[in-house]
């Protein structure tokens, strides 16, 4: 007999002896004294029913859970991610989302002004008409005597804890040797050499450019990927003269260039904040512009910063602006969250 048959079976004699008990003159409450055995045991069986049901989904979440946390697992599903979202790019143009810091834009307060820097601010930087150079700095030196009067100062003995030497600078085995670099996705990137297809993680970029004949060439680029962010810090670790309480960077760049002599800055957006540029190897023509509406009343700063300086500014004040020099030259810049009080 099937399960349907018995069903069926079982409703025509509940259903008979439901209408014997009423021909018998019995009332509701009797029926429900005489069937509660039968209705508990059809309880239990609904709770136990409900119960192996339950755990099953628990167990299947744990297993599940427990194998998306294995590196295998992880591996094939961001390579499988990739092949579909490549090929969704027919269908849907993504890339300007994943180039995006925040998915949901921040509405701004209507009574503000969008200008990060306020006419009355530009008194801080209209006397400043040069960078200063510092060795032997500390806290109070940098950002009580320089920046928080708005001025930018290089600091000449920076490098002198690094703990990677500057002369075996290898980007590429250090790209190769960390998967966490390997496979990131820079979120900027301007070069002069022809990248084809975007995004293009790290290891690509930096392949076409070591790899290339081109006698002169330049790259930039910003990790905003906190694993490659993290990675990239072994090239400048801490300076110094920072204070424990200022936080680690959240986004850096790594600036390259071989033999381009041009006279065009190259403009990088940088967040509000701290900024530190540690020049790694060779050097680099550094142009500083006052943001609007500081134009007229303060000065553009033109300066070089040599291998093992760095420039520390916070660059309410100013906008970032480089040069890609002659030569093999490699420097890094880190955004950090600061506010000047």
């Amino acid at each position: 007999m099937s399960q349907r048959e018995k069903f069926e079976l079982i409703n025509s004699e509940v259903r008979s002896f439901y209408e014997y008990c009423k021909e018998a003159g019995m009332s509701d409450e009797e029926m429900d004294i005489i069937c509660r055995p039968l209705t508990n045991a059809v309880r239990k069986a609904s709770i136990k029913r409900w119960t192996r049901v339950f755990m099953f989904l628990t167990m299947v979440l744990a297993i599940g859970y427990t194998v998306s946390q294995t590196d295998t697992f992880q591996w094939h599903a961001s390579a499988a991610a990739r092949i579909v979202l490549i090929k969704l790019l027919p269908i849907w143009d993504w890339t300007p989302l994943y180039y995006n810091k925040c998915l949901i834009e921040r509405s701004q307060p209507q009574n503000l002004d969008n200008n990060v820097v306020s006419a009355a601010e530009c008194v801080a930087c209209e006397a400043i008409k040069n960078i200063v150079r510092v060795s032997d700095a500390n806290y109070n030196i940098v950002f009580n005597h320089h920046l928080l009067r708005g001025a930018p100062v290089i600091v000449v003995d920076a490098h002198y804890d690094w703990s990677m030497s500057r002369t075996n600078l290898n980007l590429t085995g250090l790209i190769t040797n960390d998967d966490r670099l390997r496979d990131s996705v820079p979120c900027r990137v301007l070069t002069n050499i022809r990248l084809g297809r975007q995004p293009m993680d790290l290891e690509e970029i930096v392949s076409r450019i070591t790899n290339t004949e081109i006698p002169s060439w330049f790259v930039h680029f910003q990790n905003c990927d906190i694993r490659a962010v993290k990675s990239f810090r072994i090239l400048a670790p801490r300076p110094y003269f920072l204070s424990p309480h200022i936080p680690p960077s959240h986004f850096n760049w790594l600036l390259l260039s071989k033999n381009y002599d041009t006279h065009r800055y190259k403009y990088l957006e940088l967040d509000v904040g701290l900024i530190i540029m540690s020049q790694l190897k060779g050097k680099t023509q550094v142009q500083l512009k006052p943001r609007a509406p500081c134009e007229e009343d303060c000065f553009t700063l033109h300066f070089e910063v040599n291998e093992g300086e760095s420039l520390v500014l916070a660059n309410s004040l100013w906008e970032f602006e480089y040069l890609p020099g002659k030569g093999d030259n490699v420097a890094m810049l880190t955004e950090t969250d600061w506010v000047e009080s």
